[in-house]
């Protein structure tokens, strides 16, 4: 093969990935119509909500505030509120139907956080709860779920369903470092818009499982169980176990909302957790199934070769190496138009929650949202490529020998209570 063929070759190679983004907003749209026109639900069907607040226990005061904040939307379902936690911390909740306290001493293969939700599945199991009737909401505790979401994730007529993750609350607030590591999180509603919509709606075999928001059956739960060598990424262990036993999955759109790590290490201590928790279940049979291992590891590698390849096509467009035709540059321009709007649709919807929405009048508000959704177009480049970063890091880091917490509460979010 001569250079020239080579060349050739390589140019349309890196074509494909030109069309990466475009490709992801036809993913967002046909998404969202699914999420609007084919999402089932049925109200009167489910007759008990549970909704768990699972936490280690060591900020309980922003755990209360969920708590108050749920109970202020007034839902009329038949529901209860748990919290979960881990002996020796604190347990009187204001408002909390029950608070339950793992014992030290129960034993199951998980460990850490999917213990909890092992033990707690058995609770429901031995109350007669692990029904088709009830559902279980799960709310981590910086987590906060709209009164849509839970309306949608109780009337959704399925085995598991969730909506977006969005971290708009303090939303690049809070200093240079707050507002920066906000903006790195702009993926994470993109690819709730376009993979969690696209995966867990129209084909049903889900992507990516956030714990945050995931509402299952009862009687889901207790097909599937927690109980595997989990040590992260049990949202993503369940929901694709789920899928492969046939459980039907269904995606909404209203938002959970939440918090975006404060500070540089934490964001890098989160990231490293659920890198590993991914890393085990694709190499582990035990823990997730072959096709989901091999859809969740072809996307970390098309992530990867993605961003070099397209950067390469990108520079060689822009130097003139590449001599393709106006038609293929036409491609390129559009796919990138796509991929910068894309980031700042997530900044748009990011920098739209509360508390930024309170603590300032209309004026301050809107000027607010419309600058954030500049930046995060900015950003963009910034942000998609630190998924790359964070894959180098944790590999080099080496796998966390326990569940990693950071710290979710800050006094920025205290003086706004």
């Amino acid at each position: 093969m001569t250079s020239s063929v080579c060349t050739q070759v390589l140019q349309w190679s890196l074509l494909f990935f030109f069309l990466i983004p475009s490709t992801e907003v036809v993913m967002m749209i046909l998404g969202a119509a699914w999420s609007y026109l084919g999402f089932a639900q049925a109200p009167g069907k489910f007759k008990h909500l549970i909704i768990q607040i699972t936490t280690v226990g060591k900020e309980p005061e922003l755990v209360q505030r969920t708590i108050d904040k749920i109970r202020s939307y007034g839902l009329t379902m038949s529901h209860e509120i748990w919290v979960v936690i881990e002996p020796g911390n604190f347990v009187d909740y204001n408002n909390a139907d029950r608070v339950i306290v793992v014992p030290s001493d129960f034993l199951c293969q998980p460990i850490d956080k999917a213990r909890a939700l092992e033990y707690t599945r058995r609770i429901r199991r031995n109350e007669n709860l692990s029904r088709p009737d009830v559902k279980i909401l799960f709310v981590d505790d910086d987590t906060l779920p709209s009164h849509a979401y839970i309306i949608k994730a109780f009337n959704g007529n399925y085995d598991l369903c969730q909506g977006i993750t969005v971290p708009s609350r303090w939303y690049a607030v809070g200093g240079w470092r707050h507002f920066l590591l906000s903006h790195l999180d702009n993926i994470r509603v993109r690819n709730c818009l376009t993979y969690c919509s696209c995966t867990q709606g129209v084909t049903q075999k889900p992507l990516f499982v956030h714990g945050e928001g995931l509402c299952i059956t009862g009687e889901a739960e207790d097909i599937v169980t927690w109980n595997r060598r989990i040590v992260a990424s049990d949202d993503l262990v369940f929901g694709t176990n789920a899928a492969h036993m046939g459980l039907s999955w269904g995606y909404f759109h209203a938002a959970i909302q939440l918090v975006s790590p404060w500070s540089f290490r934490e964001n890098l201590n989160q990231r490293w957790r659920w890198t590993w928790g991914n890393f085990d279940a694709i190499f582990s049979r035990d823990i997730m199934p072959i096709g989901a291992a091999i859809f969740k590891g072809t996307k970390y590698i098309m992530g990867f070769i993605s961003v070099i390849a397209s950067t390469t096509g990108a520079i060689m467009l822009g130097f003139g190496i590449a001599k393709v035709p106006p038609q293929a540059h036409a491609v390129f321009w559009f796919s990138l138009l796509c991929w910068f709007a894309s980031y700042g649709l997530a900044g748009w919807i990011n920098a739209g929650g509360e508390p930024n929405r309170s603590t300032r009048s209309t004026f301050r508000f809107w000027s607010f949202r419309i600058v954030q959704t500049v930046l995060a177009i900015i950003l963009t480049p910034m942000t998609a490529l630190t998924p790359v970063f964070v894959i180098v890091y944790s590999i080099c880091r080496g796998r966390p020998k326990k569940f990693i917490m950071i710290k979710k509460s800050n006094e920025v979010m205290e003086r706004s209570a």
